[in-house]
């Protein structure tokens, strides 16, 4: 088992999750990736322990490993607390963009042209890049783990409000808002414009039908 064939295991399954071949609740039968990726059953079982770790899968008794199915509280909880980290990654990462601010209005420059054309795609790679380069930026390593952990345990959601709302390209102002306090070195105003814009999508995952969250556990009286 080599540690490149483990990470090739963990980012087919990411990637599969973030574009929507793989689904919440959607079953992970080990047997079918050893044999399609033509690896072992213990990389395979290293991979998914990997992505049990970071929140993607979930492993339960009788039912084995699948993609992890949130409520919409558990949904609202992480947004919640993803925002409180963002903010403070963009405060701590205000410094470094006041002082050289040519990459970050370039990438802003780039999701304005995307919003224009509506080219979703480039779009949401180009939101993604942002948000990673934030979270480098404020040069924390400890954050920037948390960050992109819960950025991944929700993927397939953010997939799902990307293909059926072109309102997406709403939260472009978010960015324009965060990068402009940013360049002129406003750490505080930058920081509480990241926390709404995680909000409100947030809010627009809440959007989407019930099927796409896990029913919530009514307490026995």
């Amino acid at each position: 088992m080599s540690e490149s064939s483990v990470e090739s295991v963990v980012q087919m399954i990411t990637d599969a999750v973030r574009t929507g071949r793989l689904a919440p609740g959607m079953r992970l039968v080990e047997a079918e990736f050893t044999q399609n990726l033509g690896v072992s059953r213990s990389t395979v079982r290293e991979g998914f322990q990997r992505l049990i770790a970071a929140g993607l899968l979930v492993s339960e008794r009788h039912r084995g490993v699948s993609v992890r199915q949130f409520t919409r509280k558990q949904v609202n909880d992480l947004y919640v607390l993803r925002a409180t980290l963002e903010a403070l990654g963009v405060q701590l990462a205000t410094p470094h963009v006041h002082a050289a601010p040519a990459y970050v209005e370039e990438l802003q420059r780039k999701m304005d042209a995307a919003e224009a054309e509506r080219d979703l795609t480039e779009f949401s790679q180009l939101n993604t890049a942002f948000h990673h380069h934030l979270a480098d930026l404020a040069d924390n390593e400890y954050l920037k783990n948390v960050i992109l952990q819960f950025e991944t345990s929700i993927y397939w959601l953010q997939f799902r409000v990307l293909v059926d709302q072109q309102s997406v390209f709403r939260t472009n102002q978010d960015h324009r808002d965060i990068v402009k306090h940013m360049v002129a070195g406003q750490a505080l105003e930058a920081a509480a414009a990241m926390r709404q814009h995680i909000l409100n999508a947030g809010e627009m995952v809440q959007a989407l039908p019930s099927n796409h969250f896990k029913r919530e556990m009514v307490p026995q009286s």
